[in-house]
């Protein structure tokens, strides 16, 4: 077994321990505090590009059938741009779009995300998502919540930024 395959199965095993010393409850309550905390700390340090202030655990684009997604569980940390729109060519229209603008969007980033034209939602809807995961992170480990709440800020302040300059062309699409 090489050093890397050990420290995954090593830390697939830390955090499904994590997971199941809680109780469904204690689950429940933590992520309601950890998603509170989320929501305050952003409250606190950022307003959107416009100078609004801006809800960012449920950012409202604007938009119907696009969303800005952030996720979190008990082994990763997930942001993502979701199209979900049940009529599949206008997913793609809006997925192509996103593609014509995907320079822009991953230089305001500074990173590269995932381009997923095919995905399903917990429920099973077919949707297209842009994500990104940041792996090995605990919303039920207090000593995590500072590197999730870093990894989404900056990700959610660069969506904000681009949404602001790009937003109208997608409310124009959805006509």
């Amino acid at each position: 077994m090489n050093d890397e395959y050990r420290q995954l199965h090593e830390l697939l095993v830390h955090t499904s321990y994590i997971y199941f010393m809680y109780s469904k409850e204690e689950r429940s309550r933590l992520n309601t505090l950890f998603w509170t905390s989320f929501g305050k700390y952003m409250g606190n340090r950022h307003r959107s590009v416009s100078n609004y202030k801006v809800k960012w655990v449920n950012y409202k684009t604007g938009v119907s059938h696009i969303y800005f997604r952030l996720y979190a569980d008990h082994s990763n940390a997930v942001i993502s741009i979701d199209i979900q729109h049940k009529d599949e060519g206008i997913r793609e229209l809006f997925l192509e779009q996103f593609i014509q603008l995907k320079g822009v969007l991953h230089g305001k980033l500074g990173e590269e995300w995932q381009w997923q034209k095919e995905a399903k939602t917990e429920s099973g809807q077919s949707i297209c998502r842009i994500c990104t995961t940041l792996s090995g992170k605990s919303v039920y480990i207090k000593s995590d919540w500072n590197d999730i709440f870093q990894f989404f800020e900056h990700r959610m302040v660069a969506l904000d930024s681009f949404w602001e300059e790009f937003k109208d062309i997608f409310v124009h699409l959805s006509k």
